[in-house]
C-alpha cells in the first residue's frame, strides 16, 4: 500500500542528499533547513500512537522513504496508552518522542503534566482551523476517526440501516462493541447514541448483552469471523476488510454517525525533537493527509484534502450533516461523569 501511496506523491524536493536544504514536497515546505538537517543527524524517533499498527505502519513507511527518519512505532488503545506515559514520565524513563490518541483530555493532562511540549508548527497553523489545534498544549488535529455501523453480509439476518436496528431481538448477544473507556472512538459513539436518542437508547442496547471488546481490531476479526454479525466499529478498520474481501460492509445511517479527532504531539523531554517534528510537521502537510486519506481511509484534518473513498459505499463529505463530532468541550464536561454513567449501565 505504501508503494502505491508513494507512486501517486508529488516530486519530493529535500535535502536528503546532505546538502542542507529544507525539506519541500510537492511545493509545500514541510521542514526548514536546520530543523531538517538536526532530524537526519537524528536519524530516527519513538513514536506512540493508538492507530491500528498495519496501517499506520503502511502510513510511517511512506513518512521513511520521503524524509529518511526511521520511526519505531508502539501501538496501544488510548487508555492504555496514556497510562503508559504518564508512568514513563514519573518513573523518569525517556518516553516516545512523539504521541497519538484521540482523547482531547488526556492529551490537555499531558499538557498539564509538562510531558508534551509547546510546538507552533508551521504547516498545522496554516492548514488546519484555530479549533483543531493548541499550540501553547502542543497538540494537532491529525485526522478525524469515523464510528460506523458495520455487518456481516453473509451472516446478518439483514442489512443493518439505522441505529434502532440493534435493538433488534435477533441480535441479543450479537453485537461488538467497545468500552466508554477505550478512549475517544468510544466517547464519540455513546456521546452521539445518547445525545441523539437519550439514555433510554443506553438502555436498551445494554439490555441486547452486547460483546464487549477492548479495541476495534479484534471487534472487528469477530465481525468478519461472524463471531458478531452486526457492530459500532472504525471506518477505517472495517473498510479495509471489505478492501480486502471480508464480506462486511460499513453503513452510514441517515441521522449521522461520530466522528472524533485523532491528535499529535511532541513529548517535553524528547532525546530526537527534530526527528519528531519532522514528523508531525509531514503527517500534517498535504502530502502526508493524502497518503493518510488512501491508507487508513479515515477522514483528514485538512479541510484542501478530499474524503476517503470505500469500494461499493458513498462516504458523506466532511461538511455533511452525517458527520457529527462531540467537540472538545463535551469531553471536558462529560467525560468523566459519562462514564460512570456507562459502566453503570452496561456492565
Amino acid at each position: 500500500m505504501s508503494l502505491a501511496v508513494s507512486s501517486c506523491g508529488g516530486g519530493n524536493d529535500n535535502g536528503g542528499d546532505g546538502t542542507g536544504k529544507p525539506l519541500v514536497i510537492d511545493d509545500e515546505k514541510i521542514a526548514s533547513a536546520e530543523l531538517y538537517a538536526a532530524a537526519q543527524e537524528q536519524g530516527e524517533f519513538t513514536l506512540y500512537d493508538n492507530y491500528p499498527e498495519e496501517q499506520w505502519r503502511a502510513l510511517l513507511d511512506v513518512f521513511e522513504e520521503d524524509t529518511g527518519i526511521a520511526v519505531e512505532h508502539v501501538r496501544l488503545v488510548t487508555s492504555q496508552l496514556y497510562e503508559r506515559v504518564v508512568s514513563e514520565a514519573a518513573a523518569g524513563r525517556p518516553v516516545a518522542d512523539a504521541v497519538g490518541f484521540g482523547d482531547v483530555t488526556l492529551m490537555a493532562d499531558l499538557a498539564e503534566r509538562d510531558i508534551i511540549a509547546a510546538y507552533e508548527s508551521p504547516v498545522g497553523t496554516s492548514a488546519l482551523k484555530e479549533d483543531q489545534y493548541d499550540t501553547e498544549a502542543g497538540w494537532y488535529t491529525s485526522a478525524n476517526l469515523g464510528m460506523v455501523l458495520a455487518y456481516n453480509t453473509a451472516c446478518a439476518e439483514r442489512p443493518v440501516e439505522t441505529y434502532e436496528d440493534l435493538l433488534d431481538p435477533a441480535y441479543r448477544g450479537k453485537i461488538g462493541l467497545t468500552p466508554i473507556t477505550v478512549g475517544g472512538s468510544a466517547f464519540s459513539v455513546y456521546h452521539f447514541l445518547r445525545k441523539t436518542y437519550g439514555i433510554e437508547f443506553w438502555e436498551k442496547l445494554a439490555a441486547q448483552q452486547p460483546r464487549i471488546y477492548e479495541s476495534v481490531v479484534p471487534l472487528t476479526q469477530d465481525l468478519v469471523r461472524c463471531e458478531v454479525p452486526v457492530s459500532i466499529t472504525s471506518l477505517g478498520v472495517v473498510a479495509d476488510q471489505a478492501a480486502d474481501g471480508a464480506p462486511v460492509a460499513p453503513v452510514f445511517p441517515e441521522d449521522g454517525f461520530p466522528v472524533f479527532p485523532n491528535l499529535v504531539a511532541t513529548t517535553a523531554d524528547s532525546e530526537n525533537p527534530e526527528a519528531a517534528r519532522v514528523y508531525l510537521n509531514w503527517l500534517l502537510s498535504e502530502r502526508g493527509q493524502e497518503a493518510l486519506v488512501e491508507i487508513t481511509r479515515e477522514y483528514p484534518s485538512r479541510g484542501d484534502v478530499d474524503p476517503p473513498q470505500v469500494e461499493g459505499v458513498k462516504v458523506p463529505p466532511a461538511d455533511s450533516e452525517q458527520v457529527v463530532s462531540p467537540g472538545f468541550q463535551a469531553w471536558v464536561e462529560l467525560r468523566n461523569r459519562w462514564t460512570k454513567e456507562w459502566n453503570a449501565t452496561f456492565r
